[in-house]
């Protein structure tokens, strides 16, 4: 998985802006190549510290911006404000009752607000897990 320097940057950006809370977003691309790193809101109320949600119209609304680019909705990220940089058991289960399988997942842990660490994950069907996945922030 490749994200160019800018979109890495926004992302990572967009982690330290929303801590403590988490935030999230979408990869538009192709293949293993990111395009756009796109901003989501989190929709979670309850507990938007621990926990992200991205609305059904905000992934239309997306898959119908990724069409007309000649994209695709390749992946997401999410922040884990002070906790690790790895998918959880809730983004195990979310992932395991969806359609995620080949579906990238960065996970970006937010250190006090000032310093992020980001891994990335392929989720596969067979097996209900993740798998680290190499990538770069080129």
């Amino acid at each position: 998985m490749t994200i160019p320097g800018a979109q890495a940057e926004a992302m990572l950006a967009h982690a330290l802006e929303g801590y403590p809370f988490e935030v999230c977003g979408v990869f538009l691309g192709t293949g293993a190549a990111v395009h756009r790193a796109v901003r989501v809101p989190n929709r979670e109320s309850a507990q938007p510290r621990v926990r992200y949600q991205i609305a059904p119209e905000d992934l239309l609304r997306l898959q119908g911006e990724a069409r007309a680019e000649g994209l695709e909705i390749i992946g997401y990220y999410h922040t884990h404000p002070d906790h690790p940089a790895r998918p959880s058991e809730t983004d195990r289960r979310v992932a395991a009752e969806g359609l995620s399988d080949g579906v990238f997942h960065v996970v970006i842990g937010v250190e006090q607000g000032v310093r992020t660490t980001p891994t990335a994950w392929l989720f596969r069907d067979e097996g209900r897990a993740f798998h680290a996945e190499p990538f770069e922030l080129a």
